[in-house]
Order: structure tokens, then C-alpha cells, then sequence
């Protein structure tokens, strides 16, 4: 791609730079690991303070903080090359899913980096304290060849991404603090295996609920007079919603079988023993594509609920778009911006195989900096695999894990003089 003589030899100096410094990214996941950031409740303070310490190990530029709230820190490091050129951020948020319900389902401790092979176990290992702490190598590498470079690289430490980046993402593009060009957002990039696509796309989301009204009154006499059981009518709709919601959307090339629907992600309702339900509830959420709107899928939502409530008479059936997390427009990066060029490039030199384009399953962050803030974002090159994050046993393969301080330090050089 670039037959720089100048950035090639960074790119090896940058290697040589890594290649003793092998395992480090490996115990810096494990120091991520132990300093927990469960969101929620939502508190970055732990991992960010962890991240501040390997910051000025490596040499690095003090990282500049910013926080809605104190205890939602976001941190941004800048390097400058000596030569002009594009700015590119690398991206990843300090905050994981709660371990919750299935803590038991644990084989080793979720705040411990455990080693097992090429795996390592542990809450945020794959989704994505791994990541960041690559960025951190990466960073370090850029440092140390910053004579040699063009551009700048920032690597961005965000909170909240787990629960709509109010405090994240969405708060640094409100105050304007990230600078960059384009930015790469280090999310899981497998499915199935490592290193699977460069995901262009980031799916956006969209949240509703449904609300079911019933008769609340004494369950004995349920038999006696006209009654509606809120949670049996509830149980029709989720049925009817799985027949009825098929949502429209474009024809996309990554994103061929359109939207995913996830009927009933959550469903409660009544009260107890001796009352008969007058109340149940249908959270759904909707993974859209590019091109798909608000105005479309609330069409097509009201559509097919009208074509339920005949199904379930005596009972009331509303809907509405969560508060917060009702629509979070989808992103994409062009396959010919320089960004995806320059990963194609350090990707092949580092993995040795041509990697194809496809879209990222969930939405992230991508939502704030591109959707709102104009700067492209890539939805994620990372290791990890996505199946494995939010649940018991989450994992990071080491080996891949290693592979990627390379994989970004080359993105950003070449990038950088793209």
C-alpha cells in the first residue's frame, strides 16, 4: 500500500520496539481484569486508574481525563508524530456487563486473569480490557518510532459504552474532546474465530416496550366474572410479535439478511399468589442496519401489534421506544476510506492472510462518534470473539491478544501517512 521508505522503517523500528515486550499486554488484561467496572452500577475509577500507571511506565504522555462524574472517567493519551499527517484514535471502553446471575456458572474467578492455555478467562477479557491494554503497547510503540511518524495516534479509554455512553462516548462528542481523523474502535472482531472481519458496520439499536393491561382482582374469583390475566394475554403477544414483526429495511451487501429481533428480553408482570395479573411487560430490541429509520420500525411495530390485540380482547396493549435507549442510529465506514486500507495493510503483514469486510452483530460507540459526531468509526478490530462477551467464562486468546499492539502501531503509522 505505502512505499514510504521513512514509514516503513518506523513500522520495523516500531516492531523491534515490541518484540521484547512480549507478555506485556497479556499481564496489563490481568491488572485490567482485577480492578472491577461493572455497569452497571457504572464506575470506571478502578481500570482507569490502572490504565494511568502503565501510561507513565511506558512513557507516555499523561493522559488528559475527562468525567461528566467523577467516578465515569474518560482518558485520552495524544502522540505526535514529528512529520504532518492524518490523525488517527484508537478506541476502548474501561466498563464491562455485570457479572449478575450467572456468576455460579463460573469456572475461576471473574476478576482474575486466569490462563488456561492459549485462553484467558476473566469478566472484560475479550469485550474489551484486552484491547486496551494492546492500545496501550500500540501507543508505546508509536512513541518510540514518533521521529520517524506522520500524524498523530490518540488512544481513548471511554466509560459507559455498556449502557448508552451517556457518560462515555456520547459526553466526549458533546464537548467536543476527541480531535481525531478517524477513529478505530477495538470491539470483538470474531464470530466464530480471531481476527474474523474488519467490521465496517456498526448495527445500530433500538429498545421499546411493550405494556399489557389485565384485571387485577382476587385470583378465586377469576372463574366468576369477565377477567383478563395480563401475563396470559402477555404471552399471546410475545407469540404474535414472533409471527407478526418483520421489520422493513435496505438492501445492504453486509448486511444481506437484514435486522436481528429479539422478542422478550425481558417479560414480567403481576403481583403474587392470590392476584390475578393486571399488569405484564415486553422488553424487545431490535439490532437495525443501515438505511432503517425510527419513524420505519415504529410503523411496522404498531402494524403488527394491531394485528395482535384482536387476539388477546379485554386486554390493552401500548408500546413505546425506551427512554434512552429507543434508537441508536447504525454507522458505516466506506471500504475504500484510508482507515480500512491501513488496517487491511497492517493486518496482512501481521496475520499474513487477507481479512474480508462485514458488518458488527451489535451496536457500540460507533453510534456516538460517527452518528453524531462526523468522525468516521470503525465498529471494531479487535481480539476476541463476540459470543463470548456478557456471559460466564468470557475469554481472550493470548495468541491473539499478542498479535494486536502490532496490528494497531502498523495501522497508525500507515494511516498516518496515508
Amino acid at each position: 500500500m505505502f512505499s514510504n521508505a521513512r514509514i516503513s522503517g518506523a513500522i520495523d523500528d516500531a516492531l523491534a520496539y515490541l518484540a521484547p515486550r512480549a507478555g506485556e499486554a497479556t499481564r496489563l488484561t490481568q491488572r485490567l481484569i482485577a480492578a472491577p467496572s461493572e455497569n452497571l452500577p457504572g464506575d470506571e475509577t478502578a481500570p482507569a486508574a490502572v490504565m494511568r500507571d502503565a501510561i507513565a511506565a511506558v512513557g507516555l504522555p499523561a493522559a488528559v481525563e475527562f468525567a461528566k462524574e467523577p467516578h465515569r472517567p474518560n482518558l485520552i493519551v495524544r502522540i505526535d508524530g514529528a512529520h504532518p499527517g492524518r490523525h488517527l484514535a484508537i478506541c476502548g471502553h474501561l466498563d464491562t456487563k455485570p457479572v449478575g446471575e450467572a456468576g455460579h456458572e463460573w469456572n475461576s474467578d471473574p476478576f482474575t486473569g486466569t490462563i488456561v492455555g492459549d485462553r484467558m478467562f476473566g469478566l472484560g477479557s475479550t469485550d474489551m480490557k484486552g484491547a486496551c491494554a494492546a492500545m496501550l503497547l500500540a501507543g508505546a510503540a508509536f512513541n518510540a518510532v514518533r521521529e520517524q511518524a506522520s500524524g498523530s495516534l490518540s488512544l481513548v479509554f471511554t466509560a459507559d459504552e455498556e449502557y448508552g455512553s451517556h457518560f462515555g462516548a456520547k459526553y466526549l462528542t458533546e464537548i467536543g474532546a476527541i480531535e481525531a481523523d478517524a477513529i478505530l474502535l477495538g470491539e470483538p472482531a470474531g464470530v466464530h474465530e480471531d481476527w474474523e472481519a474488519i467490521r465496517t458496520v456498526s448495527r445500530g439499536f433500538s429498545g421499546f416496550r411493550v405494556v399489557v393491561g389485565g384485571t387485577q382482582t382476587h385470583s378465586s374469583i377469576s372463574d366468576q366474572m369477565p377477567t383478563v390475566s395480563a401475563v396470559e394475554a402477555m404471552a399471546k403477544v410475545i407469540t404474535g410479535l414472533r409471527r407478526e414483526l418483520h421489520p422493513r429495511f435496505p438492501d445492504h451487501p453486509l448486511c444481506p439478511n437484514g435486522p436481528t429481533v429479539n422478542i422478550g428480553v425481558r417479560a414480567f408482570g403481576g403481583v403474587g399468589y392470590g392476584v390475578l395479573a393486571g399488569h405484564g411487560e415486553i422488553w424487545s430490541d431490535i439490532r437495525t442496519t443501515p438505511g432503517m429509520t425510527q419513524e420505519m420500525l415504529a410503523e411496522d411495530i404498531e402494524a403488527a401489534l394491531s394485528r395482535i390485540r384482536p387476539e388477546v380482547p379485554g386486554a390493552t396493549v401500548t408500546w413505546a421506544f425506551h427512554e434512552s435507549l429507543g434508537w441508536i442510529e447504525p454507522t458505516e465506514v466506506p471500504a475504500d476510506h484510508p482507515m480500512v486500507a491501513a488496517i487491511q495493510d497492517a493486518s496482512g503483514q501481521i496475520l499474513g492472510v487477507e481479512v474480508p469486510l462485514g458488518p458488527f452483530p451489535g451496536a457500540t460507540d460507533a453510534y456516538a462518534f460517527h452518528g453524531i459526531g462526523g468522525i468516521p468509526t470503525l465498529a471494531a478490530w479487535g481480539p476476541g470473539m463476540l459470543p463470548l462477551a456478557h456471559g460466564p467464562n468470557e475469554f481472550v486468546s493470548v495468541s491473539a491478544l499478542e498479535q494486536t499492539p502490532a496490528i494497531y502501531a502498523i495501522t497508525a503509522l500507515l494511516y498516518g501517512a496515508a
